[in-house]
Formats: structure tokens, sequence, C-alpha cells
């Protein structure tokens, strides 16, 4: 197996986006506000190779349980049989997995909260009941994949987050809670409607298997419309956040306009007019993209609470 092929196999660039995510919001939310960490650097770095990790796995116990769905779906994009075979995909599955529940367990035990290995485990446990179970299921599985990405930012209030015991940085600490908690909300939403744009992209081969997904139980123009209202409520949704916000700042204001606001109406109006899978896969990439851009706004925002406070 060559090593582009097991990157592309476990989605380097999702783990990328997920460590990049974890490392801002540390270095631009937690250390700035002087907020009580519970994670040393080196075990931050130990935190999010586990995530990543865990995630990896669970990508590659996704390809194995699809593998006929995929051949209809993306038969040019299928790494395992085609580059790698099932036994090869199986051992790299078992060897990350069990690389990221050691280093899970080891740093729960660093930070002296043993019982913080039973996330990892649930979390494992979680990503193979999605795989095998939910994800045909219909919307739940959108709901469910959407729910674990935007609890890769949630954990960190678990891990990297002690509330003060001064009185008078509790301000400080609520607005990191509340940006912590707008960014899961709105990864959440970005990837669901991602999620049932890629269901509508893979009708043919999930209706071949019988998987009860939204577009194959409803049909892809409901699908398109349920994707539609989802989209237009996230990008009004946005918009009064930011206005309610970052009024005040005018360099933050027009990056959220201009980076995802204006791309996600953009997004809006192409999915209204789309009828290909081509046409979905583009805007599936332009999902991806927001989500990025939004991500790289993080130490703007930062900047701008931290002025504020």
């Amino acid at each position: 197996m060559q090593l582009k092929h097991f990157f592309q196999l476990v989605r380097w660039k999702n783990l990328v986006l997920i460590a990049l995510m974890q490392f801002l919001i540390k270095f631009y939310f937690f250390v700035p506000f002087e907020s009580y960490n519970s994670l040393s650097y080196s075990s931050f770095c130990l935190f999010v190779f586990t995530t990543i990790t865990i995630t990896a796995s669970g990508y590659i116990i996704n390809d194995l349980i699809d593998l006929k769905v995929d051949l209809i779906n993306k038969p040019k994009k299928m790494i395992i049989q085609k580059h790698l075979s099932v036994l090869n995909a199986k051992k790299a599955y078992f060897s990350l997995l069990f690389i990221g529940l050691i280093c899970g367990v080891g740093l729960s035990i660093i930070i002296k909260k043993p019982f913080y290995s039973l996330i990892f485990i649930t979390i494992i446990l979680l990503l193979f009941i999605y795989s095998k179970f939910l994800k045909g299921k219909l919307l739940v599985g959108n709901l469910f994949v959407s729910l674990l990405l935007s609890f890769s930012i949630l954990i960190l209030l678990i891990f990297d987050f002690t509330p003060p015991e001064n009185y008078l940085k509790w301000s400080s600490y609520h607005i990191i809670h509340k940006l912590i908690v707008f960014y899961a909300f709105c990864t959440f939403l970005l990837n669901l409607i991602r999620e049932i744009i890629k269901d509508i992209e893979d009708v043919n081969g999930d209706s071949s298997q019988n998987l009860n997904t939204y577009p194959v139980v409803y049909g892809k123009e409901s699908a398109k419309k349920l994707a539609l209202i989802i989209s237009v409520f996230t990008a009004f949704f946005f918009l009064f956040i930011i206005f309610k916000q970052l009024r005040a700042n005018s360099t933050a204001l027009l990056y959220s306009l201009i980076s995802v606001c204006i791309p996600l109406l953009y997004f809006c109006v192409k999915l209204y007019s789309s009828k290909t899978k081509l046409e979905y896969s583009y805007l599936s990439k332009i999902l991806k993209i927001i989500i990025l851009i939004g991500v790289l706004s993080i130490p703007l925002i930062s900047n701008y609470f931290i002025n504020a406070i």
C-alpha cells in the first residue's frame, strides 16, 4: 500500500481540518483569555493526536462496511480492493483503534481523570454503530455524524477548559464557552447540509442496497428542498449573529460577510438550480471550503473579543 492511498483512505484533509480547529481554539481562545487550562502543551498535542487517530479509524470502518455501496456510488475513488486489500484495511483499522485507545487512556491518566477514558471508548463505539447500523437510516445517520463532528469542538470544554476560581474572570469564561458552542453549532449545521447533499449524490448506490436515506425514501427533489431550507436558515442565523455581535468591529464584520455569508448565499442559489451528481459534488466542496474559512476566522474573532473585555 502506498502512503498516499492510506492518507486518502483516512480522509487526511478532514483530519487536518479537525486538528487545525482544535489548535486554533486552544491558542486563540483558551491561552489569550487566561482560562484555566487542564492540558499542558504536550498533553494537548496527545489529545489532538488521539482525536484524529480515532476519527481516522472511523473513516476506515465506514469504507469497509460500505464496500458494495461505494462500488456503485464512487468506483473511481475507492481505495479498499482497488489499492488496498480488505485484510490490510482491517489491520489499519484495528491498529489505529488500538493506538487511539491507548493514547486516550494514557491522556486521561496523565491529567488524573481516568474516567475520561470512557469518552474515547464511547466515541469508538458510536463510530462503529453509525457505520454499521445508522448510516442508512432516515436522517438519523446525517444527524448522528454531524453531532459527532461538532463534538470534536465541544470535547475541548471537557478536557481543556476549567471554570476559574476567581469570580472576576467568569465573564471571559462565559464568552469563550458561548463562542465554542457557536462554532460547534455552525459546524453541525453545515455538515448536516453536506451529509444530505452527499446522500443525494449517492442515491443510486444507496437505493440498490436498500438504505433508507432521505433521497431514497422521499426523492432527490424533496431532499434538495430540505437541504435548501436548512441552508437558508443557517445563512440568516449567521447574518443575525454577525450583525449582533460584530457590528462594532468593521474588520471582523466584513471578513464574516465576504468569507462566510456571501459564499453560503451563493451555495443556496446554486443548490436551488442543481440537478446533476456533478453539481451536487461541487456544492459539497463549497461547503467544505466554507467550513475551512469559518475555522480560519477564529484568530480574528478571538482578537475582537479580547479587546472587548
